[in-house]
């Protein structure tokens, strides 16, 4: 019988890991802890809390899978847990639909001027003229990165009326491109031609700071940005920078490079902050831990 460890706060009976397997709900286990207690284990199941680095993956002599509910994997040394045979697992497909209304959202809420419309209102002052928007309809979308979130806000983007380019360092199909109503653009196309520009790429030494101040200097001035995939992938300083001096029409962060956030984009102008709320809906947060159950279980049932 496979030993499983839950190392963070886990729902434990939406898991459904059965009689197969022996669960251990440890949600609030210590780094020292860990250390001292992994090499009991086949596997680990982790929220974003818990680290595991090379040294808990040295300790787990036993450790055959390390399994995530969710999108992210950057408190898990991948690679070097590959090298040591141990299998890393997440529930990316869980969260497609909450992370994609939530892109949407944001850039309807910038659009429409939402938040200063609220915060006015709410005080008092009657500020219509001064809220001028503008509609998403005939308006350019691109999409950096053509996974699986990336095409459900094509597919959005698409009936709301707008035109969509896609930027992706992987080929992507002729018959999704087709089914999308999209086409492939160069990320300094996209860019430079993309009224609304949202960015859905994994936070690798690649991708770091790809939307530096090189970049962020092509963007149209009345071009938002959205990011809710990771912050390191957007220079925050350049970012701020570029908004304050009106270089660019706003921004949409979900995520950071530091979270909770700090410095210079705080204070910037035409942006809305959420605290990495992209994935947090009642619906997904369940089909992520279900998602979760089921790949464990028929990991172990593999052998």
């Amino acid at each position: 019988m496979a030993k499983v460890l839950i190392c963070d706060h886990v729902e434990v009976e939406k898991l459904a890991l059965g009689p197969g397997i022996d669960v251990f709900y440890r949600p609030t286990i210590t780094k020292e802890e860990l250390l001292a207690a992994v090499g009991d284990y086949e596997g680990l199941i982790i929220r974003s809390r818990t680290k595991v680095d090379r040294q808990v993956l040295d300790r787990g002599t036993r450790l055959r899978l390390v399994a995530r509910p969710g999108t992210g994997l950057d408190n898990v040394d991948v690679e070097y847990a590959k090298s040591k045979g141990v299998s890393v697992i997440n529930s990316p497909e869980s969260l497609v639909e909450a992370v994609s209304e939530h892109v949407v959202l944001l850039m309807l809420a910038l659009s429409r001027k939402l938040v200063q419309a609220d915060s006015s209102t709410k005080s008092g002052k009657w500020e219509k003229n001064a809220l001028m928007g503008r509609e998403l309809k005939g308006k350019i979308l691109g999409v950096v990165g053509l996974g699986r979130i990336g095409r459900r806000i094509a597919e959005i983007g698409k009936t709301l009326g707008m035109s969509v380019l896609f930027y992706d360092v992987i080929a992507i199909p002729p018959e999704v491109l087709s089914s999308l109503g999209a086409r492939v653009a160069t990320l300094d196309e996209l860019l430079t031609t993309s009224d609304y520009i949202t960015l859905h790429v994994p936070m690798t030494p690649e991708t770091r700071h790809m939307l530096g101040a090189q970049k962020i200097a092509q963007m149209k001035k009345t071009s938002v940005l959205v990011n809710t995939s990771r912050g390191g992938v957007i220079d925050e300083e350049a970012l701020a920078a570029a908004l304050k001096e009106g270089r660019i029409g706003g921004a949409a962060l979900d995520v950071f490079e530091s979270e909770p956030p700090s410095g210079a984009i705080m204070s910037a102008p035409n942006t809305i902050l959420t605290p990495h709320i992209g994935g947090q809906t009642e619906e997904a947060q369940a089909n992520a831990i279900v998602v979760i159950g089921e790949k464990v279980r028929a990991f172990f049932a593999a052998g």
